[in-house]
């Protein structure tokens, strides 16, 4: 009996042994399986971290902010769906910013004066010019050499719409109408008129209302002063400016989710929003980002100036220039 005892003994010792060796085997096994790539990029990208947002999968190094806020400007309001890039630019090679400021430098409704910021020479006191007792509605455009500012503005003495073009050299003082009298009234209702663009330095190719469905393209001579027309069209028949963010093609998987994303003009730089409502600055040649100190869901537009020093964000009510590498 003893006997029995002790061999059924072995027995379940000898069981529970290879139980725990099985189990044993199986946890090894789990540790050293193969990991499917593909599902440990979704799982990186769908599974939220508290340590840094939205953080790319090339790997991009987090930075402290390097932006320094340059100037913080009132601006006109437009409606919130449009992302109207008329009523701000910079030139096309040099760091000059036109936009629209209220009249009383405070708040308005879609129309002010026009500013220029100088950032050429000392940014942190740019010089500022602006125009007087006009009513610019923006669609701004500088001539090639930068000299001259062309845009479209309202007159409400003739309840019509004109183009002027402003003299840097003045300050902004000494300003042209391309359509003086009756030469704006070129409809039955308000006769709009936009900026398409400065064929040269005294050549500039506008457009006027001529109806219902009617656009008439022109080219002001600003040496004559005469205004010469190219054609009629049917409403935006024509090759116009528009104002969009540059986005270009790229590869989701390899990028944060980004909304209101824009390429400086080397794409070298991106401006964006992530879905925590966090702005960054990614340089994406270096591999590297920082988070701007501003909510990303008051950001209606972004806009880098030519160098890619400067960029500049639209909110609804005012106009901000950060230089994007000061520190």
């Amino acid at each position: 009996m003893k006997k029995k005892t002790i061999k059924n003994i072995l027995l379940l010792t000898t069981g529970s042994l290879l139980v725990l060796f099985a189990i044993a085997a199986c946890s090894i096994f789990s540790v050293y399986q193969a990991v499917d790539p593909q599902a440990a990029t979704l799982t990186a990208l769908i599974t939220p971290t508290s340590v840094e947002p939205t953080l790319d999968l090339k790997g991009n190094r987090v930075l402290d902010d390097q932006s320094c806020l340059i100037t913080s400007q009132a601006s006109i309001s437009t409606f919130d769906n449009i992302e109207d890039g008329g009523i701000f630019r910079w030139a096309d090679d040099q760091n000059l910013f036109a936009f629209v400021a209220p009249e009383n430098r405070y708040w308005g409704w879609f129309s002010g004066s026009a500013v220029v910021l100088d950032l050429k020479n000392d940014i942190k006191k740019p010089v500022e010019m602006t125009t007087s007792g006009i009513h610019v509605f923006g669609d701004f455009a500088f001539s090639p050499d930068s000299s001259k500012l062309a845009f479209t503005a309202f007159r409400p003495s003739d309840n019509v719409y004109t183009v002027m073009v402003a003299d840097l050299g003045s300050g902004l003082h000494s300003v042209v109408d391309l359509f003086p009298g009756l030469l704006a009234d070129t409809d039955d209702y308000s006769s709009p008129k936009s900026v398409i663009e400065w064929i040269d330095e005294t050549d500039l190719r506008v457009t006027t209302s001529c109806g219902i469905d009617c656009e008439r393209i022109l080219v002001a001579d600003l040496k004559s002063g005469t205004l010469s027309q190219q054609e009629e069209v049917r409403k935006k028949g024509h090759i116009g400016r528009t104002f969009p963010q540059h986005v270009i093609d790229y590869d989701d998987r390899q990028y944060p989710i980004m909304s209101k994303a824009n390429w400086s003009p080397s794409e070298t730089y991106v401006f964006y929003t992530d879905t925590q409502d966090k702005t960054w600055i990614m340089n994406d040649k270096e591999n590297y980002q920082y988070a701007l100190s501003i909510s990303g869901e008051t950001v209606l537009q972004s806009l880098w100036s030519a160098d890619e020093r400067f960029i500049a964000l639209r909110f609804a009510e005012t106009i901000s220039i950060y230089d994007v590498h000061c520190k």
